[in-house]
């Protein structure tokens, strides 16, 4: 079983908050002084990339305001922390990107007030959770403003988001923006050398994670989707170096597998990955010893880097990097790719 490094600080003298999280030491200590005083503010705004850790201590969090364990803070024995492991507490309500919606809607956010209006049941405070809050459309978001603007006594919202500029400017002024940047290499480093990993695996993951903690413990757990990811970004590097032909099938296929799927996320992570590759292309290029992103492409990486001048791969990394915010607006994704890949 994994264990996570544990960080915990005393509430009172008789009190002991079990969060088991890797890294964000002051965030984790903001919000447990947040707790020991229970002066919460209307809405909190954890946003910083996928996977390194704002779920995770949202829920530590939460848990930590409803346990009623009197040593150990959350002890996830009791009736109330077993509620929320299980989903069903009815003190706290959660919205989410429904699969294969392109926005949380308007409907999902009309529910969401109306359970989120009521006296809580079990707890002193009514705790609402918007996971993907830069999912919401501009109708979701007006409908949600109204009740950050007046929410219901005992009560407040936590918005999860990883593009904060995507968020109604009107809903960010009225939140509490708790910024999560990444953990330290090391710390995952070690953190996975001490489950189960070798060396080579854990540079491999602790590099590659980009400072997300989620996205190495996962492949930790399945080394076999790991295998199959190492290949998927071997195909991608060597996609960049086919010829015009190839590229154009490769977009074409591309474009396809996002029509059965959530279209955004699978267009969005293939930019990033051509953003990392392309700055791991420019690092090279600069430093021919520095320390890449993708280790285990570093030979295929580094015969890419003499091909080509650096000028072409910071104008591949910027027009992927502007791409990302236009794809989310209809924008031909096929064009998009194409373009891309001709620079």
């Amino acid at each position: 079983m994994l264990n996570i490094k544990l960080l915990s600080y005393m509430k009172e003298d008789k009190f002991l908050y079990n969060w088991n999280v890797l890294g964000h030491e002051n965030i984790i200590k903001h919000l447990q002084k947040i707790l020991k005083t229970k002066n919460f503010l209307n809405t909190y705004l954890f946003s910083g990339p996928e996977d390194v850790g704002k779920k995770t201590i949202a829920k530590y969090f939460i848990q930590s305001i409803f346990c009623k364990d009197q040593e150990s803070i959350p002890c996830n024995k009791c009736g109330d922390c077993l509620e929320l492991k299980n989903g069903i507490h009815p003190d706290l309500i959660q919205v989410s990107l429904l699969e294969n919606k392109r926005d949380i809607g308007i409907d999902q956010v009309r529910d969401f007030r109306e359970k989120f209006s009521l006296t809580p049941m079990r707890s002193q405070f009514k705790v609402g959770i918007i996971n993907g809050a830069d999912r919401l459309s501009q109708e979701s978001s007006n409908a949600l403003l109204k009740i950050i603007e007046e929410p219901p006594k005992n009560s407040f919202v936590i918005l999860i988001a990883q593009d904060v500029d995507k968020i109604l400017p009107t809903i960010k002024s009225r939140s509490q923006n708790i910024i999560f940047g990444g953990v330290k290499q090391k710390e995952i480093y070690d953190y996975l050398l001490n489950n189960g990993a070798d060396k080579n695996l854990s540079f491999e993951l602790s590099k590659f994670s980009g400072g997300a903690p989620g996205v190495a413990i996962a492949y930790l757990k399945n080394p076999k989707e790991w295998e199959r990811r190492k290949q998927d970004l071997y195909d991608t590097v060597e996609i960049i170096d086919s010829s015009i032909n190839d590229k154009f099938k490769w977009v074409e296929k591309l474009v396809n597998k996002s029509k059965s799927a959530d279209s955004y996320n699978i267009l969005s992570k293939t930019l990033i990955d051509f953003m990392r590759i392309g700055r791991d292309i420019c690092v090279l290029k600069t430093d021919e010893h520095a320390e890449l992103i993708h280790v285990f492409l570093q030979d295929k990486i580094r015969d890419i880097a003499h091909k080509y001048k650096m000028e072409q791969f910071l104008e591949f990394y910027n027009f992927a990097n502007k791409s990302r915010n236009i794809i989310y607006n209809n924008i031909n994704p096929k064009l998009i790719f194409e373009n891309l890949l001709i620079i």
